[in-house]
């Protein structure tokens, strides 16, 4: 009988042990299995600053926002304490020193600066001084569209220019007698302001006194006429 179990031990031995290390297998997988690696948190990316070109010396104080947002915390020293204005504070604008900004803190009047691009000054503004840039513009346009008028004075400086350079060659300067600015007047269809001269002239019957009438256009004689007839001179 002992010899029964001593046999019987060599064999149920052998089988614990491939039953135990078959277990201790099975655990080192299902380790192995659940022992995923870990997933790296995603970063959250900043969003970039947008880059917007200006020339800031076309900025003018009329194109100001009322108040900007810094885009970095901005540390404020004052008799030994320190104020920190967290990013997106809303400050006031005062004026622009370079490529700095002035500006004020509400409640507060000490003047800080800053460099512009750490505020959303650029975004802001750009748009108001386009807009402002092109009225200009067309009030410009408009202005420049306008007829020169010149007063008495200037029509007369205007008249002994043009026979100074020649325009007309029926008279010479040193031949008129009288300069003066005349009424505007309608010629083909067209609206002058007008000067006349009086000037001395040789004809068949002597030396007498004729007219001319000068057609002024934005501030220049474009013709010169015979007073009586209306015919343009050479």
């Amino acid at each position: 009988m002992v010899a029964a179990c001593v046999g019987m031990g060599y064999v149920i031995e052998p089988l614990f042990f491939e039953l135990r290390n078959t277990d201790r297998n099975k655990s080192k997988v299902a380790k192995k299995e659940t022992a995923k690696p870990k997933k790296k948190a995603n970063k959250v990316k900043s969003k970039p600053v947008p880059t917007i070109k200006i020339d800031l010396s076309l900025v003018k104080p009329a194109d100001f926002p009322e108040t900007v947002s810094l885009r970095e915390t901005f540390e404020i020293a004052s008799d030994g304490l320190t104020l920190a204005l967290e990013q997106g504070a809303q400050v006031s604008p005062i004026r622009l020193e370079g490529t700095d900004l002035i500006f004020k803190t509400k409640g507060m009047t000490l003047e800080h600066a800053i460099d512009v691009d750490q505020t959303d000054f650029k975004e802001l503004v750009l748009p108001v001084m386009n807009a402002r840039i092109q009225r200009e513009a067309e009030m410009k346009r408009i202005e420049d569209a306008k007829p020169v008028v010149l007063d008495e004075v200037a029509i007369v400086s205007c008249m002994q220019a043009s026979v100074a350079d020649g325009k007309v060659t029926e008279f010479k300067a040193d031949q008129v007698t009288e300069w003066v600015a005349g009424e505007d007047m309608e010629f083909d269809g067209a609206n002058y302001q007008t000067g006349m001269v009086t000037f001395e002239a040789e004809t068949i019957l002597g030396k007498q006194q004729q007219k001319a009438i000068a057609l002024i256009e934005d501030g220049e004689v474009v013709k010169w006429c015979w007073a009586k007839t209306k015919l343009e001179m050479r």
